[in-house]
């Protein structure tokens, strides 16, 4: 192991994502924002003899759904699994989230998981793909107004992570004491279920460890990520520029103001102490490369913050809009590009069609459920379309013969699903959450 990587371990930087939409304590500002008007309504309505202290439960489930799409570009995670959550059947997934739901914690990771989907399909088309070529002129030049995920992944990691700091430093979002003591939480046997029946994958055939990816990911949102934005804040205080006052942050201070937390816990953020202003003295000596790369950020503008706030409202009401729907028994949910927030289509956007490719590749020669099989057989209905994968002529040759193979296998029947999904469960309650919380334990000793 190297010098360097020893570093970034002792440090804590290693455990930061890979990508996300918004990032870890926007994501959890809006489940806090919506959570009693919205949330836990729906809660109640559904279990109406939950007790406080079971919605306080709850509460952490729902942090953990609202990030949970992007648990695969955390360390020991699968891209493949946040790949397929964000460009294949995104809205399918969600929707299986709500529908297996069997108790108040999954559906409350469920409505989480929900909040994701609106987060991103709004924050990304408003605000990140905009901000990222206001930061990067160079950008702009290449791609122009709008830069999408794909085209410069890291761009998008520190534009979403300069926000949070900045909201921390301004104190506009829960304290950690408030996070730690609600918790964080993932629904495993749900998750299972869900991804089964959306995909036809068992999750165990696209992770390493599901208990230690989970483990990975409970570890670096509730404690790695907390710590390092203290540490950013301080790195990055003299460039940290003051809001200007607007009508859009006059409504995102009265979205945040709403939050419960406030009442209790109130809004400062833990200034950073002596041992986060070390970490951010050996941050500002070592080189902004491989697991450092994500501090090489610069705090949004105020034009930039405007975007984000008014993004962070719009997509507030876009979730409160969705869960009205789920309420009333009329959600839907497009299958939207969760990275530019509209159903892009074939040929359309890169990721998307590797993505689509190796779904394919895995369920080929398979019965899958008549959704999927349909979902794939209209992806690849023109095949005269640029696809990314034409690039490589070997690998499209062996996408049509896949393509072939699925024309000529008839779809698996409920039933087929039925018991699937029940050695599912019957393995999950067997394991538990047990490994996950030893795989988080382990982690803590770096």
């Amino acid at each position: 192991m190297s010098g360097r990587l020893i570093l970034a371990l002792l440090l804590g930087v290693s455990c930061a994502p890979e990508c996300a939409g918004y990032s870890v304590l926007s994501h959890e500002a809006i489940i806090d924002a919506s959570w009693k008007d919205g949330i836990e309504r729906l809660l109640l309505t559904r279990f109406p003899s939950a007790t406080p202290e079971e919605l306080l439960q709850a509460h952490a489930y729902a942090y953990g759904g609202a990030i949970i799409q992007d648990i695969g570009y955390y360390p020991f995670g699968s891209r493949f699994f946040s790949d397929l959550t964000h460009y294949v059947r995104s809205g399918d997934f969600v929707l299986a989230l709500i529908e297996e739901s069997k108790n108040l914690n999954d559906y409350a990771f469920a409505l989480g998981a929900l909040s994701h989907y609106a987060a991103d399909t709004s924050g990304h088309q408003l605000a990140t793909n905009r901000a990222v070529a206001i930061m990067y002129p160079g950008l702009a030049k290449k791609y122009g107004p709008v830069v999408t995920y794909q085209e410069k992944p890291s761009a998008h990691l520190k534009v979403e992570y300069g926000f949070d700091v900045d909201q921390v430093a301004e104190g506009n979002y829960a304290p950690k004491a408030y996070h730690d003591f609600i918790g964080f939480e993932v629904s495993k046997p749900l998750l299972e279920r869900a991804f089964a029946r959306t995909y036809s994958l068992d999750m165990s055939s696209v992770f390493f460890s599901v208990d230690l990816s989970i483990g990975s990911y409970r570890h670096a949102v509730s404690t790695v990520i907390p710590r390092m934005t203290k540490v950013a804040w301080h790195l990055k205080k003299d460039e940290i520029q003051n809001s200007h006052p607007s009508e859009t942050r006059q409504e995102f201070m009265y979205n945040i103001s709403n939050s419960g937390y406030r009442k209790e816990w109130g809004h400062i953020y833990e200034k950073p102490g002596g041992f986060a202003r070390l970490k951010a003295f050996f941050l500002r000596v070592v080189p902004k490369i491989g697991p450092f790369s994500g501090l090489a950020f610069h705090p949004p503008t105020p034009a930039v913050e405007q975007l984000y706030m008014s993004s962070f409202n719009e997509t507030l009401d876009h979730y409160r809009a969705l869960l009205l729907a789920l309420q009333e028994d009329r959600l839907q949910l497009p299958n939207d590009n969760l990275d530019t927030g509209a159903v892009t289509g074939a040929a359309a956007y890169r990721l998307t069609d590797q993505t689509y490719a190796e779904l394919l590749d895995k369920t080929s020669g398979k019965p899958v459920p008549e959704a999927l099989r349909r979902d794939l057989l209209s992806y690849y209905a023109d095949l005269e379309k640029p696809f990314a994968n034409k690039q490589n002529s070997k690998a499209w040759h062996k996408l049509i013969k896949e393509l072939d193979t699925l024309k000529s296998t008839p779809p698996s029947s409920s039933r087929e699903r039925d018991r699937q999904v029940k050695g599912e469960i019957a393995a999950a309650n067997s394991a538990g959450n047990s490994g996950g919380r030893r795989a988080e334990r382990d982690l803590r000793k770096f």
